[in-house]
């Protein structure tokens, strides 16, 4: 496969900005984040002082009226995939960085920690279907290989529907992987379709969503008559700007729906972090480290 030089140029200088942003990370940290992740069960002893609750055996516990713990060992590899919406809405930006250009950003330095610490990192590019889907390897070049994807792909559709992506991830990725989903949860209008396929990803794997919006979503201008149209639809609303009730309007909606959604993850017991394009997102991601 032919790659022209400025492509070549471009991945080198990413890996070069992602490579020192990933040593901000401490490994340790890296690894304590997912303690308890990857793991296979070993055997169950009493519960002791210090011990993580997290591994408490409530049914033996039960039966035995002692707190008991279960025992893991842990596997010396972990994989992790890195699941990315494509979307059309994931392309708006208004800051340094539209959406789709800080989730590569993200997904290069998530992929960059996980080869440093001798990990396996995949990739699954998705829209309204899963549109490539690169399976966890060690090593630089599958980093190179990453990147390489994520700045040059073209999705083939501008739609997002990740119910149907969910279901399939979970039949393709490999099972006890840590996987990152990263999107902008646009679309997440009816939550309850999500939770079934959410469940099934979240007990076959480790599941982390991160979100990603610009913050011109959540506050309008005060410019007259606009016309917004949305990128994956191409349905088109007219909207009078000038009118504080039509601006406090969208920015309520805007509010709710992503409530709702931090809402449903947390009752699934599912990892969400929220990120914004025109703040840093290292100090976020070292608070879930």
């Amino acid at each position: 496969m032919v790659i022209n030089k400025e492509l070549v140029a471009l991945i080198k200088k990413m890996q070069i900005k992602t490579d020192r942003l990933a040593s901000e990370i401490l490994a340790g940290e890296y690894r304590s984040a997912f303690r308890g992740r990857g793991l296979n069960f070993e055997s169950v002893r009493e519960y002791q002082i210090g011990d993580d609750i997290r591994f408490l055996d409530w049914k033996i516990t039960a039966k035995m009226q002692e707190p008991y713990i279960r025992q893991y060992k842990e596997e010396r590899q972990l994989s992790i995939v890195l699941i990315i919406d494509l979307s059309a809405s994931t392309f708006f930006g208004t800051q340094k960085f539209n959406k789709k250009e800080m989730a590569v950003e993200l997904a290069s330095v998530l992929a960059s920690l996980a080869i440093k610490n001798n990990d396996k990192v995949g990739l699954m590019l998705v829209t309204d279907k899963i549109e490539a889907y690169i399976p966890p390897k060690q090593g630089k070049a599958q980093v190179f290989k990453l990147i390489r994807d994520l700045l040059r792909y073209t999705p083939s559709s501008p739609k997002t529907n990740l119910k149907a992506v969910l279901q399939e991830a979970s039949r393709r990725i490999p099972p006890r992987s840590v996987v990152f989903l990263i999107s902008d949860f646009i679309n997440f209008d009816n939550e309850i379709d999500y939770i079934a396929p959410l469940k099934i990803l979240r007990n076959t794997q480790d599941l982390i969503t991160v979100s990603i919006r610009d913050p011109r979503e959540f506050s309008l201008p005060n410019i007259g008559f606009i016309e917004i149209v949305d990128p994956e639809s191409e349905r088109k609303t007219l909207l009078n700007l000038n009118k504080k009730s039509v601006r406090n309007k969208f920015l309520e909606k805007q509010k709710n729906q992503q409530d709702q959604t931090r809402a449903m993850f947390k009752s699934l017991g599912i990892d969400f972090l929220d990120l914004y394009t025109h703040k840093p997102y290292i100090k976020d991601l070292l608070e879930l480290f």
